[in-house]
């Protein structure tokens, strides 16, 4: 034994499990687990996209498309204007201290109403027809609101730019013509507010809308709308100015797109007295612009039952050369 006691010393492993262990993991089930799961979500988003229509395609789209950008890096365009408040729904204006609520977003700067933008060519699409719903007034009917709302999503979809903006148009027919509402609403704004300079994808909107209406001769009504947002009691500025250049900015961009100036019979500011929502008067969807194309009224006729003038004839004279009266 004392021979030995120079060698090393003799180490025994023993392994745990063995071949069996090895092979029986469980880890793979749960990446399998996760693949099936991936799979059936695919083949669930391909069966639901396969079963709607195209509205509710545009809608989902809407959903996920990025909100608009300011051009204006103040904060012009983003919640309420990059200013602060400070009683509740008052706006920050810098003529004005803040207070209560009593009129619109902050006072825009000189120059905010320009709209100089250069024309968007283009092929026009096939003209619209001249018929209207029933209960239209009388006279050259103005286009059917159907048949507007087909062109002019026809137009929206040939630019990228405005894929997200089909939910800030819509149409009605009313008893002046078929009027055309384009609105915000939380994802996209018309303008920045406070300003009634459009952003540059509301430039475009009214561009390919203005390329629609100036292929039929009615007149064109514009009118501006607001939220009820507040102002300070002491602003210089207020809803009322601010739709009535928001539309008066609108009528610029419409007439240097191809709407002959003679065509516009009014342009109006209504602030917030005619809301889209009349149950909540702060929602986005109320500040808009409505452009109406109008029926035309029937040219006056002449009644039936009336009869020719007859002139008067004097009475003759008497023998002294007075005039005697009828009696």
């Amino acid at each position: 034994m004392a021979g030995n006691s120079n060698l090393p010393p003799i180490i025994i492993k023993k392994v745990k499990g063995g071949h069996h262990d090895a092979h029986g993991s469980s880890t793979w089930k749960i990446a399998l687990a996760d693949f099936m799961t991936a799979m059936f979500i695919i083949f669930l988003m391909l069966w639901i996209i396969n079963q709607s229509t195209p509205e509710q395609k545009v809608a989902i789209a809407e959903y996920f498309a990025p909100v608009s950008a300011s051009r204006n890096p103040s904060g012009s365009g983003q919640m309420l204007n990059g200013e602060t408040i400070s009683k509740e729904g008052a706006l920050k204006n810098p003529s004005a201290p803040l207070g209560t609520p009593g009129g619109g977003p902050s006072l825009p700067k000189e120059g905010d109403g320009n709209t100089d933008i250069p024309g968007y060519p283009g092929a026009l699409p096939k003209p619209l027809g001249v018929e209207a719903e029933p209960g239209a007034k009388s006279g050259a009917k103005a286009p059917a609101a159907q048949e507007v709302e087909r062109q002019v999503r026809q137009a929206l979809q040939g630019v990228p730019d405005l894929q997200g903006f089909q939910a800030n148009v819509q149409f009605a027919q009313t008893l002046d013509g078929t009027r055309i509402d384009l609105i915000d609403n939380e994802k996209q704004e018309l303008f920045p507010k406070g300003s009634a300079r459009p952003l540059p994808q509301t430039e475009k909107l009214m561009a390919q809308v203005a390329k629609i209406i100036a292929a039929v001769p009615n007149k064109v009504s514009i009118s501006g709308h607001t939220d009820a947002t507040g102002f300070g009691p002491n602003a210089r500025y207020d809803n009322w100015d601010l739709s009535a250049d928001r539309a008066n900015a609108s009528r610029r961009v419409l007439t240097r797109n191809g709407i002959a100036d003679e065509r516009i019979a009014m342009v109006e500011g209504k602030a917030d007295r005619d809301p889209k929502v009349p149950e909540d008067p702060k929602a986005a969807s109320n500040r808009r612009i409505s452009i109406t194309l109008l029926n035309e009224p029937p040219p006056p006729t002449a009644s039936a039952s009336a009869a020719p003038a007859v002139p008067v004839q004097p009475p003759p004279p008497g023998p002294d050369g007075r005039l005697i009266p009828r009696q």
